[in-house]
């Protein structure tokens, strides 16, 4: 918590001495501005390379550092005040999706839990569980970590996603589809989007958009197929991460395999031109908060809400939590998209029986009622701040109950999870056997 708090410290220094530097235009020869800035960030960088990168994806979420945030800035204290508050107003609703709309998959029943874990500590500890269930051939991670696997279960539970044209798990297979868009290229929307099922990690770069041109010979020799091998024969890796040498352990079950799926057709309307994306938050089937890529100052609430945040400049991966309202976003709520957005979240952790996920969704602003999956995650990385404990408290009670339960303990305060009957892999259920 320290070496956090002084690398925010720094950052502001370096700030300061930045916006010095960039005011006083001719006062300094440009070759001592260049050697400023090369010191800048040589100094900078190994600050961050030796001390602080090894808890970029941990700290955001630790309660730790969040409390020594709430200690120091009454801001910080109302921001942690109002996230308890939502916490407590959300629990009722997360009960009564426990006892009448969830059945939890056994496959995620072999979480080790305990009172007081945090966010990032249960995403591990889920981690463990699923490399413990190898040696039972159980590979229930694949509804994440193998895109083709995800994509096959989301057509399975008629869960609304752009098109697939195809999955292919044999290069030639892949390559006579190729062939076919070539000769109907009129039949289709672009871009299409090759996927390398194997390669989810962002930064595996395992998406490649291609359009109509792409799809002639002479492209497809050019763009397509080197692009293809490449990633074909390209590992998965998931690193910089507390767990990544249990994930990377089971990334390498996985095998080479190319989706071609076609775009989401709704408005751009995102600052960056794309669909815009809600990533929603879903704890035993309730929809607990959202955010937003494109605007990473708000978080969307259950109740037609939105918490609002400002960014310092200093520190951009932190939030001051002014709290302060605007209107960029409130035509979600008052056009229904939001509660469309929920509900399809909420019907894709029920239909895969899963106590904790991240479910991303495209927005269309002219047809609220028809968002869309484009993917889930089961270890997100994203900041939820003052709302990542309660994520968490969430995300362990039912697992405590249901383990006190089984010692025929007190009764907790939290209702026992429902087991799924069912000996289906995670990924490979259809909707016969979880409505079972």
């Amino acid at each position: 918590t320290l070496l956090l708090k002084v690398d925010n410290s720094i950052k502001k220094f370096f700030e300061q001495l930045r916006r010095l530097f960039s005011s006083m235009e001719c006062a300094i020869p440009s070759f001592r501005r260049i050697l400023f800035g090369s010191l800048f960030v040589v100094v900078l960088g190994s600050w961050h390379s030796f001390l602080i990168s090894p808890w970029n994806n941990t700290y955001k979420n630790d309660e730790r550092y969040i409390m020594s945030m709430v200690s120091t800035s009454s801001a910080a204290a109302d921001a942690h005040a109002r996230a308890h508050e939502y916490y407590l107003s959300q629990v009722p609703h997360i009960k009564a999706s426990l006892q009448h709309r969830f059945t939890l998959h056994p496959y995620f029943a072999q979480t080790e839990v305990r009172q007081g874990m945090r966010l990032e500590r249960l995403y591990h500890q889920r981690l463990l569980s699923f490399e413990r269930q190898l040696a039972l051939n159980a590979t229930g991670f694949m509804i994440e970590k193998d895109k083709c696997a995800m994509l096959n279960f989301f057509q399975q539970q008629n869960i609304r996603i752009p098109r697939v044209v195809g999955i292919f798990h044999e290069k030639e297979a892949m390559y006579k589809m190729f062939e076919q868009v070539q000769t109907s290229s009129t039949s289709y929307n672009y871009p299409l989007f090759v996927k390398a099922c194997h390669l989810t990690q962002g930064g595996d770069k395992g998406t490649k958009p291609a359009f109509a041109k792409n799809f002639t010979k002479g492209h497809m020799q050019k763009y397509l197929f080197p692009w293809v091998e490449k990633k074909w024969r390209q590992r998965p890796t998931d690193d910089n991460r507390p767990w990544s040498g249990t994930m990377n352990h089971l990334l390498s079950y996985l095998k080479p395999g190319i989706a071609l799926q076609t775009p989401f057709r709704g408005l751009r309307i995102s600052p960056e031109h794309i669909p815009l994306e809600t990533k929603v938050e879903v704890v035993w089937g309730r929809a607990y908060l959202a955010l937003f890529p494109d605007y990473h100052d708000i978080i969307a609430l259950r109740g037609g809400k939105f918490e609002y945040t400002d960014r310092r400049a200093e520190a951009p991966e932190q939030w001051t939590n002014g709290n302060v309202p605007d209107d960029r976003l409130k035509w979600m709520v008052d056009g229904g998209h939001m509660e469309a957005v929920w509900a399809l979240a909420e019907d894709v952790a029920r239909a895969i029986g899963i106590d904790e996920i991240r479910v991303d969704v495209f927005v269309d602003p002219e047809r609220p009622e028809s968002p869309m999956v484009n993917e889930i995650s089961l270890s997100s990385g994203h900041n939820y701040m003052f709302h990542a404990a309660n994520l968490a408290r969430a995300w362990i009670g039912p697992h405590i109950a249901r383990l006190a339960a089984e010692r025929s303990e007190s009764k907790s305060v939290w209702p026992v999870p429902i087991l799924r009957r069912t000996t289906k892999q995670v990924h490979l259920q259809t909707v016969a056997s979880v409505n079972s």
